[in-house]
Order: structure tokens, then C-alpha cells, then sequence
């Protein structure tokens, strides 16, 4: 299994408040991607704080049981505690420090097992799945626009350019408990998880193509690398109003 990450601070952002954490063993491989907010120095705090605590509370989990002991319902358990651990961390210190008052995260999550394959979210990072010429999300926004969307009060085309399309309705660190989305991870030759940075400032089925790298001409199809730094170029190209992070996991 290949996996790669990548964050960039964009073009209009003095600091970058994404994180993103891969934790690749034998029994599993994680990836995480949080994307912080709070001020300048509150989003950053977040974020790692956030990418930090969820991967140590998996870590410490298999080093207690191996992977290969957990059933499904034990791996969903477990997933739910770390964000859970995560989100108690980051509201702790946000209510500690009074500079990090209001902080807080999304947190989207992959986690590769024999036990099958998972991904959690909170807020309005994704995780997209491609499997042939099927490529699209699988998680679901927790935002104002998607809540828009479900009622149908607004339409996809009006959804792209709404004025509240980047308030979200959940996130870990502003409250005590925290919900989170579960997801069964189906059959998949890549997984792409990323925050709104790339998706706002990328077209889907451009995000789709360089993701597989049938955007290039070349006979080979260009490393996961290249393909990360690709969706960063053309999200700067675009205007890259806001940091940029993805990780790019695949079987081939």
C-alpha cells in the first residue's frame, strides 16, 4: 500500500493551520487530516493538537491488542475514543489559554486493518474514494451549506459560490463531546483525503484525474508525489485562498 502527504500554506494565508499525520505498520496504516481555525495561532494549536492525540490513542490501542485481534465493532469503538481523546485535549487547552479560546478542528480519517477498512470525520474535510472511473466522496460534510443542500434550499451550482458555504456545523475542541461520522471504506484503488483548501479551489473530476494521473501525457504514470504536488499547483492556480492539505493512499 502506498501512501503519501502533502501541505501547503496557499497564496493568501500567512500560516498554515492544516496538519496531517500518517502512520503506516505492518498490522495498519492511519492517515489523518485536520484543518485547524481560531486566529492566527488557535487554528495551528488545533489542528496538530488534534492530529497528535488521535494517532496516539490508535497507536496506544494496537500496542495494548494487535490489529489483527479487534472485530469490526471494536475498531469503530476504538476509532470513536481517540476522536473523542482528541477532542477533549483540544478543548482543553482552549479553555486553559485565553489566547486559544474558540479554537477548534475538523478531523477526517482513514484506518487500513484486517479488520476492514474505516473513516471517521467531523467538520468538512473528505475523504474521496476511487475505484475504476468511480471517483467522490465518501465522507459528508458537517456544514451549513451541506444542511442547505439536504433541504434543498440551494442548488450544487448555488452551493459553489454561497456566502456561508464555509461555516461548519461541527468540530472537535469547541465543545465538551464531540459527534462523529462513521463510514465503511468499500473497495478502492486510491483514497484521498484533504481539506476544503483543495476542494474549493478544485473542480472534482480534475481532482479525480490527477489523483489516478491520467492528467499526464507520459507513458508511466507519475509517482504519488508528483500527483499531491499537481492538486497543490493547480489549487494555487486557482487562487489558493486557503492552506492546502491531502494524503493519497493507493494499491497500485
Amino acid at each position: 500500500m502506498k501512501c503519501v502527504g502533502k501541505t501547503d500554506v496557499g497564496i493568501k494565508r500567512k500560516n498554515n493551520q492544516d496538519s496531517f499525520c500518517i502512520v503506516d505498520k505492518n498490522e495498519y496504516l492511519l492517515a489523518v487530516v485536520c484543518d485547524g481555525m481560531g486566529g492566527a495561532r488557535g487554528g495551528n494549536v488545533a489542528s496538530d493538537t488534534a492530529v497528535r492525540t488521535f494517532c496516539k490513542a490508535v497507536r496506544e490501542s494496537f500496542a495494548l491488542q494487535p490489529a489483527e485481534g479487534y472485530d469490526a465493532q471494536e475498531i469503530e469503538d476504538l476509532l470513536k475514543e481517540a476522536v473523542s481523546e482528541a477532542n477533549a485535549e483540544v478543548y482543553r487547552k482552549a479553555t486553559e489559554d485565553s489566547d486559544l479560546e474558540g479554537m477548534g478542528t475538523t478531523l477526517v480519517a482513514a484506518l487500513l486493518c484486517n479488520a476492514g477498512q474505516y473513516a471517521v470525520n467531523v467538520g468538512d474535510s473528505r475523504l474521496y474514494v476511487q475505484n475504476g472511473d468511480a471517483f467522490g466522496a465518501l465522507t459528508k460534510d458537517n456544514s451549513f451549506i451541506q444542511y442547505l443542500l439536504d433541504k434543498g434550499l440551494v442548488t450544487p451550482e448555488e452551493a459553489l459560490v454561497h456566502p456561508n458555504r464555509n461555516i461548519i456545523l461541527r468540530a472537535l475542541g469547541v465543545n465538551e463531546e464531540v459527534e462523529v461520522d462513521l463510514y465503511r471504506i468499500p473497495p478502492f484503488e486510491r483514497l484521498l483525503l484533504c481539506s476544503d483548501g483543495l476542494y474549493n479551489m478544485v473542480p472534482q473530476d480534475e481532482i479525480g484525474g490527477i489523483a489516478d494521473g491520467s492528467y499526464s501525457s507520459k507513458r508511466r504514470a507519475p509517482g504519488y508525489r508528483t500527483r499531491l504536488a499537481e492538486l497543490i499547483k493547480r489549487a494555487n492556480q486557482n487562487g489558493g485562498t486557503d492552506n492546502i492539505t491531502a494524503v493519497l493512499i493507493g494499491t497500485t
